[in-house]
């Protein structure tokens, strides 16, 4: 049978779990308790990032899941045969043609033998990827899958959907955070009866309710009119908040949900803030200064000098790191030029990680043992790839430091406008 147990896959498996956990500075897993793989499952996640959301979802689970993928992915046959080994099958939208959505019926009928063998299966039900801070109307799919092959069994299977959210501070961000949630699973089951007087109606009843779920687990700015104001307000407040008992995600849902609150309940006060941050943008973009800045709490002088006294120090480790990455660098260029849409950034970098870089590991310590000993060989087979990833956490620290003297000099040279952009900045009540 197709997508069974592959040891290559493992591997793969192995080396991509290493190169996330070194792309991201934390990766935050929340909810896991409620995964039982000893039942049908199938996991609904908001899409938000290419192959890095699959890639993560990957890590939680401890058997190896099946990936629905929407179908224009696999028309070339190499792809496809390259899709088909990574455990991932096509599902037909209408803008596929509606000639080729009676393709679906073999999909979800291979979905259902692999939920009967426990084999569990990850879906995008937005049906496309969507890099805002929000989620897409959720899809039919999941409910098409699993409703059918469960009467099929009399709904016996006790088959279950998980909700699942992923986001990310940064979302293009090296060396940034991300988290993924997993809600307490849908019983697809419960739908028996409904499902048993109307089909239809029990498949918009699972669609709707792994909906909300999902809505529960992200960070859902659902206002498209003031999007961007909502951004700001995330970046100014949610650090402070996230400094107490609540993380990065809580404190950003937490902003997102007392402006929600103000929208509907106290439009002067919402209208008021919004208008603030809207000053405030303005005053930071005079200073070419943006939202992401820590304006609250600026660097002092010293620490600024410690800062750069530091990487100077550490300068010629990171030279000699980024010398011997060059080549690295350069196959990571190029391969991003392949790809025009920015989400795909975080997933050039990690499959850079996975296969670019260890080939030149290797190569390049086989011409160092070639032209002087092995005794070097083996030095540089370690020193090259640590030295290349401090030079990366290098050049993260170099940009914040530059980050932190604009500020700087904003508040020393500006103090009145600092004053007022705090004050513009924050939001009342939290």
């Amino acid at each position: 049978m197709k997508y069974e147990y592959s040891k290559g896959y493992e591997i793969v498996r192995f080396f991509e779990r290493i190169v996330l956990n070194l792309h991201y500075r934390k990766i935050i897993y929340k909810g896991t308790e409620n995964i039982n793989e000893d039942h049908p499952v199938i996991f609904a996640s908001n899409h938000r990032n290419a192959v890095i959301d699959p890639f993560l979802l990957l890590n939680a689970c401890k058997k190896e899941p099946v990936f629905l993928a929407r179908a224009d992915v696999f028309i070339k046959p190499a792809v496809a045969a390259i899709m088909k080994w990574l455990h991932i099958m096509p599902v037909y939208r209408i803008r596929d043609g509606v000639e080729n959505l009676g393709n679906n019926n073999e999909s979800f009928r291979l979905s259902g033998e692999l939920l009967k063998k426990r084999i569990p299966m990850a879906l995008y039900p937005e049906g496309k990827h969507n890099p805002n801070m929000s989620l897409l109307p959720v899809q039919k799919a999941i409910s098409r899958i699993v409703l059918p092959i469960e009467a099929s069994e009399d709904f016996t299977l006790n088959s279950e959907v998980i909700p699942v959210g992923v986001y990310y501070p940064d979302i293009f961000g090296f060396l940034s955070d991300a988290y993924i949630v997993f809600g307490k699973p849908i019983k697809v089951a419960d739908y028996r009866k409904q499902y048993e007087e109307n089909p239809s109606l029990a498949a918009n009843s699972l669609r709707r309710e792994l909906e909300n779920r999902m809505k529960e687990l992200i960070v859902n700015i659902w206002n498209d009119v003031y999007y961007d104001e909502y951004v700001w307000a995330i970046d100014w407040n949610a650090p402070r908040l996230a400094k107490g008992k609540e993380d990065y995600l809580q404190a950003s849902r937490k902003v997102v949900h007392t402006l929600d609150e103000m929208y509907h309940r106290d439009r002067p006060s919402f209208d008021m803030h919004i208008d603030n941050f809207r000053k405030a943008v303005s005053i930071l973009e005079k200073q070419r200064l943006t939202s992401r800045d820590n304006v609250t709490k600026p660097a002092s002088t010293t620490a600024i000098v410690l800062h750069l006294l530091f990487l100077t120090v550490s300068l010629p480790v990171t030279v000699f790191g980024f010398v011997n990455g060059i080549f690295p660098i350069i196959g990571y260029k190029k391969l991003l030029g392949f790809f025009k849409d920015p989400q795909f950034i975080p997933t050039v970098r990690v499959v850079s990680g996975m296969f670019i870089v260890p080939a030149f590991v290797v190569i390049q310590s086989l011409i160092v043992g070639l032209a002087f000993n092995g005794w070097w060989a083996s030095a540089y087979f370690f020193l090259m790839p640590a030295t290349f990833y401090f030079a990366c956490w290098w050049r993260k620290w170099a940009k914040s430091l530059v980050r932190k003297w604009h500020v700087n000099r904003f508040v020393k040279k500006f103090p009145n406008s600092w004053r007022e952009l705090i004050g513009l900045i924050k939001i009342n009540n939290i």
